[in-house]
């Protein structure tokens, strides 16, 4: 099956894909004459959730984010400064969430590439005092992870996960952050529509149709609302996830 059309989209090799598709000009212009191309694996009922890939060449421009974006910067260097003064830098292998309501300016310096989800969440209940958007470097190193216990639905052997959380919206809006899984093989059920980065390890999804998903490093892949089926974890995986 076509890797789009899968019971849960995903794209192996996120990093380094080719097959994207030019979405134009950036708007909002300051300077430069910023490019955006990309391929958008995942949409939710109503277009919500949304998650794919996004390259964007050097120049500077103004943004709003309407709902939490989770994005997990694969290539490149930019700057975003929020109206605030809040500002961040973004390399390679950093994970960003930008809350619901988050303005500013983007400048790329060298052109940047993501995975993201922007979550089903409306931008009406942002809060009063806008909250940081958390930042992370380097996920896949982090080794000071918390315990997260065992996998309750274990069918053969024994997955242990660690993990840190990023962010967690207000009301449940959004949850994001990193987690790690050990081997073992257990029953999954998706409860809410989750991007997944894999950065580290090997594994196998096999939903209930019979459908089969291999998954390796760099790996993008989104599980639907209600996906079920089984995961073999065979080498410990690390991901970098967001639940809406």
């Amino acid at each position: 099956m076509p890797e789009a059309a899968s019971t849960a989209p995903h794209l192996h090799r996120a990093s380094t894909r080719t097959d994207v598709v030019s979405w134009g000009a950036q708007p909002g212009a300051i300077s430069g004459n910023s490019l955006s191309s990309g391929r958008v694996i995942y949409k939710g009922p109503g277009g919500q959730p949304e998650s794919g890939l996004w390259i964007c060449t050097p120049g500077r421009w103004r943004l709003a984010i309407p709902r939490d974006e989770l994005c997990y910067f694969v290539a490149g260097r930019a700057d975003y400064m929020r109206d605030n003064g809040e500002r961040i830098t973004v390399l390679p292998q950093t994970l960003v969430l930008f809350p619901a309501g988050w303005a500013g300016e983007c400048t790329v310096h060298e052109t940047i590439r993501n995975t993201y989800m922007l979550s089903a969440a409306a931008g009406a209940a942002v809060e009063a005092t806008p909250v940081a958007a958390p930042s992370l470097r380097k996920p896949l190193a982090q080794a000071s992870l918390v315990d997260w216990g065992l996998i309750p639905t274990m069918l053969e052997g024994a997955s242990h996960t660690t993990g840190q959380l990023l962010y967690k919206g207000p009301q449940g809006r959004s949850e994001c952050g990193i987690w790690r899984c050990t081997p073992g093989r257990w029953a999954c059920h998706v409860t809410r529509d989750e991007y997944c980065h894999f950065l580290g390890g090997r594994s196998t999804y096999v939903h209930e149709s019979g459908e089969v998903i291999e998954i390796e490093p760099d790996t993008l892949a989104c599980f639907p609302q209600d996906w079920r089926g089984e995961c073999t974890v065979h080498e410990t995986v690390t991901k970098v996830y967001m639940i809406r």
